[in-house]
């Protein structure tokens, strides 16, 4: 499934953690333990990533670590990282139980890992306030690993997902409409399509996930971070009338012809298979298509906008529904292997880091702003980073942000339910059931 990729650490994962406490306060960070520098022996800076697949990407990810390793010979990097997600889960599973926490790992933040930040990763925010030339080039992500409760920030982010709208130039030209700005401007679109044999934007959540980035996008368009905020510490609830509203919405565009006829059976696939052919002016997707995107033979057709604000809350307009994953580092480190991986993080998350993952891969977006050579990468990967551009905010799921670990799911499949005949009362308050029955 493409979905806006997080790892859901499992709860019996979170209770471990707890449970040997002690023994995930000692990842074994002393200079001792590492070598230390002492004696001529190196340094050792263990990191664990998912980066170890045949991939473009992670073909650049080992070529950085042997870069890294060639320029500085007293640092001996170990690399754990695991590709399969199921298997990376189980191995940091296992290191926390055992105490044998990397120097440096991967992850996706948010409520999840909060119980890591409480207490075994450590705080990077001296890090990045003592070297703005490196902190300064983030693009504002780091969200996931920030707390209200919890004073800190425990990672950098290493690589951003987010969600846009690609837009076939031609089609639009056709239909003698321009991309839509607004929300209010895309009822407007069905009738000029209609006459061109094609959608506005064709949406398929048979897989069910397309639905609830679709709720989070216009909620994040509409509230900003204000209603995230009052969801999770419960002074809104889903079926409050402002959110049952964004429900309705979605409702008002399937009945209209916006999102098309065939919302639950079609998948995510069939989707970008109707894009590409020409029966969808809009592709609602991330930017992890852009590669399949920028293979296809409307590549120099295909442009990108955020997606589309409310015309009476343009404050938001530049929130932009994405996130990020990170790297943490285990605060149980200290003295000379503490700045050696401090120097190895630094060294894949700078410009110049990302520069060298764009030019191997021929695109992609990073969570650093750089400029990149034109001729180096692809024309969607062009677009969608001029669209990015605007991007002022970035904000996960709802759900995500939240404590109650069947949220997601739940929300998910009434959306799918409501796309299937379910009234948008209906959904909103069985959405809320849930949050109800576990407080």
């Amino acid at each position: 499934m493409k979905v806006i990729k997080k790892t859901h650490w499992t709860l019996s994962l979170l209770l471990i953690c707890s449970l040997v406490l002690s023994a995930c306060g000692s990842s074994g960070g002393s200079d001792s333990s590492s070598n230390g520098g002492k004696g001529g022996k190196k340094t050792q800076v263990r990191i664990m990533t998912r980066l170890s697949g045949s991939d473009l990407k992670s073909k650049a990810f080992n070529e950085l670590l042997d870069k890294f390793k060639k320029e500085n010979p007293d640092i001996e990097v170990v690399n754990e990282s695991v590709n399969d997600e199921t298997s990376y889960n189980n191995k940091f599973k296992t290191a926390v139980a055992t105490g044998n926490v990397p120097n440096i790992w991967m992850n996706y933040g948010g409520q999840s890992f909060k119980v890591y930040a409480e207490n075994i990763a450590m705080d990077l925010q001296p890090v990045l306030d003592e070297d703005k030339a490196w902190s300064g080039a983030f693009k504002p992500l780091f969200s996931g690993w920030q707390y209200s409760d919890i004073q800190g920030t425990f990672a950098v982010p290493m690589e951003d997902s987010s969600v846009a709208i690609y837009y076939n130039k031609d089609l639009f030209k056709k239909a003698g409409v321009e991309p839509p700005k607004t929300i209010e401007e895309m009822t407007a679109l069905v009738e000029p399509f209609k006459k061109i044999g094609a959608v506005p934007m064709l949406m398929g959540d048979k897989e069910n996930f397309r639905g609830g980035h679709l709720i989070n996008n216009l909620s994040f368009k509409r509230f900003g971070f204000q209603k995230i905020e009052d969801l999770i510490s419960r002074k809104a609830k889903w079926n409050d009338p402002d959110m049952l509203q964004l429900f309705q919405l979605m409702k008002d565009w399937q009945s209209a012809g916006v999102l098309g006829d065939n919302i639950v059976t079609l998948d995510s696939n069939g989707t970008t298979a109707q894009f590409l052919a020409g029966k969808s002016a809009m592709l609602f997707e991330g930017n992890w298509a852009i590669s399949q995107l920028s293979s296809s033979d409307i590549a120099d057709k295909i442009g990108v906008i955020p997606f589309p604000y409310f015309a009476d809350h343009p404050e938001n307009k530049d929130v932009w529904f994405g996130t990020a994953g990170g790297y943490s580092v285990s605060k149980s480190i200290s003295g000379a292997e503490k700045d050696a991986t401090i120097k190895l993080l630094k060294y894949l998350t700078n410009e110049d880091a990302f520069k060298y993952f764009a030019q191997a891969t021929k695109g992609g977006t990073y969570p650093v702003n750089v400029e990149l050579d034109s001729s180096q990468i692809d024309p969607v990967t062009k677009e969608y980073m001029e669209a990015q551009k605007s991007a002022k905010t970035f904000l996960s799921e709802i759900e995500t942000y939240d404590n109650i670990p069947s949220l997601q799911d739940k929300l998910r499949s009434e959306i799918q339910g409501m796309f299937a005949g379910s009234s948008p009362q209906q959904t909103a308050d069985n959405v809320q059931k849930v949050v109800d029955s576990n407080h």
